[in-house]
């Protein structure tokens, strides 16, 4: 039988994860056992309350636990989001750069549309959508016509970041509006 102050704190994780879009049951079935054990290590060492506070001190808060859960998880999306950002941007770009192609809003649309998903699903560096996706136009301009004058192509980020820091703002609605 698993004490209250452990269910008090498993229910306090599970929030704190929801909170982060991570629903995997076990994670938070891992995390009970591991703070069981504690609890019970500390009872077998010293039978008083105050052991079972310092094992849930030692073991950290709710929210610390779902930080370390986070942060295995952050840097391989991270990965997979720059290589789908640089190859959406790389597409754009190509499209942007045939010679039948004329539809500059159409463009910035797409720009703004890719790095806002981006910054949905990886709200914590929207920049780095933002540049993976709208930096290969620019780019393009200035090797096609290398003068001083294409360098102001890099105005166009401002469709990719607004795009990525919007998908962000929905990212944190979000995870304020579910419980």
């Amino acid at each position: 039988m698993t004490p209250p102050q452990v269910d008090s704190y498993v229910q306090r994780l599970r929030r704190e994860l929801r909170r982060h879009f991570i629903t995997d049951p076990r994670i938070v079935e891992e995390v009970r056992g591991h703070l069981v054990d504690a609890v019970e290590r500390a009872r077998q060492q010293d039978d008083s309350v105050a052991a079972e506070q310092q094992a849930f001190e030692r073991f950290g808060s709710p929210e610390l636990v779902a930080a370390a859960v986070m942060a295995g998880r952050t840097r391989i999306r991270h990965r997979c989001l720059l290589a789908a950002a640089i190859l959406a941007g790389v597409a754009i770009a190509y499209v942007d750069a045939r010679p039948t192609w004329d539809d500059a809003g159409m463009t910035a649309a797409a720009m703004a549309l890719t790095a806002a998903v981006l910054g949905l699903v990886g709200p914590e560096r929207p920049w780095r959508w933002a540049l993976a996706v709208g930096a290969w136009i620019p780019a393009v301009a200035v090797v096609r016509t290398p003068a001083p004058g294409s360098i102001a192509m890099f105005v166009v980020l401002i469709f990719p970041l607004a795009g990525a820091y919007c998908g962000r703002v929905a990212r944190h609605a979000l995870a304020v509006v579910l419980p």
